[in-house]
């Protein structure tokens, strides 16, 4: 049914620019002055000596791209699949995986600088201060251990050394919306440097959903589909909203972070980086679909800290990072069954890390080695209040994800060709503890190995022309409840359901292999990568109806279990392609295309069925074109399509499956730099003005208009 308005998207997102590229691909040494040097795989290496899909998102790809978050930035530039919602809650998935926004156990791993970043949502990582941001495509639980089973997104922070300099701006824009922020860095003394930044933001006024809609209507993306099991399918119109004040979406926050190093002496150096971000009263709105009955509020709070002794001891670089991090969501309730009532706390998750790395990268002529051990505890507590005074039990017990791995991966180089084995074992320990009113748990522990090894390769045809390949394993741990936990939950009638852990429970694991090829000369690059993977052991909850009366005249009516039986499958292409003139212009697109995203679900008494991945769209297509006229002036038009995906209907009593309405969305920025330390900065965001959503139901803004002055010091 959405075949014509796909095909019409995706040709359009093709056709509204002249020609294709990625900003920041093996290539972008064609506008780059020097080789870009990244550390996603756990050593400092040349992008182009890298044999996997690896993007990096440049500190002019975020000047120049409207952007508040880290998820932002990265929908925009590396065709990643996406839920966000108004009210500082996103996530991301990579090559089929589904995007995820909160949990531990998330299927993309977030990094910073290297470490595991302390954060179940992205819309918390600001952008101020950041470096680049380096996204791996592909299976790294050799390297990283849990949750790289997708990909990884590694973000790198500002290391300044020399005279101090930095910048500072202030931008005001639609919806009565401020910013304001500054970053700073370089040497204090012979010894010891710093980097600070501080950014603020608030949207003083509710926003306003697009109304003009010139892609959409263009197009033909005004409907979505629900499919019911019983009944034919039913069209759905889209353009619920179109251009109304969406009440409820007010927001402010700050976050700031600092760090500090010092050069112990010519071979030893200390560095100390600590992070803050602060949000209160995060408005939402709720689900369109019920106007403002279900809006809310909440608090985020997000804090990291971390000491890094590193050395350079000839041929070894031997390095110990500790850090710890912690998160919490408190949600206030507003309404209830539809009404307003006196605003309570109702809901609070806390989450926290504490972590060591220890590694040591060693050299070996052109080769080297990368070795090191990680110890990683993730525990998350929850409570939940009934009013403004009552306590209630949280719906899940605490737990901890305790694991500790070494690992080691070589850098293998013999003239053309490159290779990178890799190996990881890993021992987690799943720790169910005691929780204050849930005492239906019974805590307990467990611990399971598992092992990663992964190999990729790659190898120069030509001097424009490279191949490369890679395979590896990869895995996500359990929750600790599905493991280690046990609970009864008795009505008031004596019938019980039973809900028990797995201690045989396996961890969810994949094999994914990919194989490419790229070609660069003069200005032009293109490059193509077929991916595939299999996951297996997926953690599924079977739910099964018994019928066992207990001596005490109760009664179990039902056994919850959870078992390795689901599994899915995903494949596809990823093309990127892109020419430009070095300083003056260029033009880049990259797609994202699935041919296959499937998953198997395990329903009531084993039942199973096949569906597609949630919110994974077919298509995904970012494109821009960047031209600067004159020295001091630059400009970019950036444009993202996204084709249909499916999701679940919960505002339907049925639940169908529903198929969302493609949507294409395009960005501006021109900036404009003068007297040397000036610079001003127009961006429009959603320049058409679209009403779309990356979820459905919680409708994002329209065209929104910002103004921003930077002064350098």
């Amino acid at each position: 049914m959405f075949s014509s308005p796909q095909k019409k998207g995706l040709w359009a997102s093709m056709l509204l620019l002249p020609g294709l590229t990625y900003a920041q691909t093996p290539a972008d040494s064609v506008y780059a002055l020097q080789p870009i040097v990244v550390t996603a795989t756990r050593s400092e290496v040349t992008l182009a000596e890298v044999p996997r899909s690896l993007r990096v998102i440049t500190r002019q790809d975020i000047a120049l791209t409207p952007a508040n978050d880290l998820t932002d930035i990265a929908k925009k530039t590396a065709g990643l699949h996406v839920i966000q919602y108004p009210n500082l809650s996103s996530g991301i998935g990579i090559r089929g995986f589904r995007p995820q926004f909160s949990g531990l156990n998330q299927r993309t791993l977030l990094l910073i600088d290297g470490r595991p970043a302390g954060a179940t949502n992205l819309s918390t990582i600001s952008l101020n201060g950041v470096e680049r941001i380096e996204v791996l495509k592909g299976p790294a639980s050799a390297l990283y251990g849990s949750q790289a089973m997708g990909g990884v997104i590694n973000v790198i922070t500002r290391r300044s050394q020399g005279t101090p300099q930095g910048s500072a701006y202030v931008e005001y824009g639609s919806f009565k919306t401020l910013q304001a922020g500054l970053q700073t860095g370089g040497n204090l003394t012979k010894q010891l440097d710093y980097d600070l930044s501080f950014a603020y933001f608030q949207r003083a006024n509710d926003y306003k959903i697009g109304k003009n809609n010139w892609l959409r209507n263009a197009f033909d993306f005004r409907n979505a589909v629900k499919h019911y099991a019983n009944q034919p399918d039913v069209e759905v119109d889209d353009r619920t909203g179109d251009g109304q004040t969406r009440p409820y979406t007010q927001l402010s926050y700050y976050t700031g972070a600092l760090r500090l190093g010092y050069q112990l002496s010519s071979k030893w150096r200390l560095d100390v980086r600590g992070e803050t971000f602060q949000a209160r009263n995060v408005q939402s709105p709720g689900d369109i679909a019920y106007g403002i009955t279900e809006s809310s509020s909440k608090d985020v709070e997000r804090a990291s800290g971390e000491v890094a002794l590193s050395g350079n001891l000839g041929a070894h670089q031997p390095s110990l990072k500790v850090f710890t991090a912690d998160e919490s969501n408190t949600n206030y309730t507003l309404n209830v069954s539809g009404k307003p009532v006196v605003p309570y706390r109702s809901n609070r998750t806390a989450n926290a890390w504490t972590g060591v790395q220890v590694k040591d990268v060693w050299t070996l002529g052109q080769h080297s080695l990368v070795v090191g051990y990680d110890y990683l505890k993730a525990s998350t507590k929850g409570r939940r209040w009934s009013d403004l005074t009552t306590e209630r039990a949280p719906t899940q017990p605490n737990y901890a994800l305790i694991s500790s791995a070494f690992y080691a991966q070589a850098n293998l180089k013999w003239g053309k060709l490159t290779l990178q084995p890799g190996l990881r074992f890993d021992q987690i320990t799943f720790d169910v503890q005691a929780t204050p009113l849930l005492t239906t748990y019974q805590p307990g522990k467990k611990t399971n190995p598992f092992l990663s090894p992964s190999l990729a390769a790659g190898y120069e045809i030509l001097p424009s022309v490279r191949i490369k390949a890679s395979v590896g394993r990869a895995f996500v741990t359990p929750d600790a409840y599905n493991v280690a936990g046990y609970s009864e939950a008795r009505t008031t009638t004596g019938k019980i359901a039973v809900t028990s852990g797995n201690p045989d429970l396996k961890n969810e694991s994949s094999w994914s292999q990919d194989v490419g090829i790229s070609f660069e000369e003069n200005g032009f690059y293109v490059n193509a990568t077929y991916f595939a993977t299999q996951v297996k052991d997926q953690i599924a909850r079977v739910v099964t109806d018994v019928n066992e009366p207990l001596g005490n005249g109760d009664v179990i009516v039902s056994r919850t279990r959870f078992v390795n039986a689901a599994d899915s499958h995903m494949n596809g292409l990823e093309v990127e392609a892109g020419y430009g003139k070095e300083g003056v212009w260029k033009v880049y697109a990259t797609l994202t295309s699935m041919f296959e995203a499937k998953e198997v679900i395990l329903g009531k008494n084993d039942s199973r069925s096949s569906r597609d991945i949630a919110n994974v769209a077919r298509n995904l297509v970012s494109y821009g074109a960047e031209y600067s006229p004159i020295k001091n002036v630059r400009m970019r038009l950036t444009g993202r399509y996204v084709g249909s995906r499916k999701d679940i209907d919960y505002t339907d009593a049925k639940n169908p499956e529903i198929t969302y309405a493609p949507f294409m969305v395009l960005d501006a920025v021109a900036m404009y730099s003068f007297q040397q330390k000036h610079r001003l900065t127009l961006s429009v965001s959603n320049l058409t003005d679209e009403n779309y959503y990356e979820k459905r139901g919680y409708n994002l803004p329209g065209r929104t208009v910002s103004l921003r002055y930077t002064l350098a010091f």
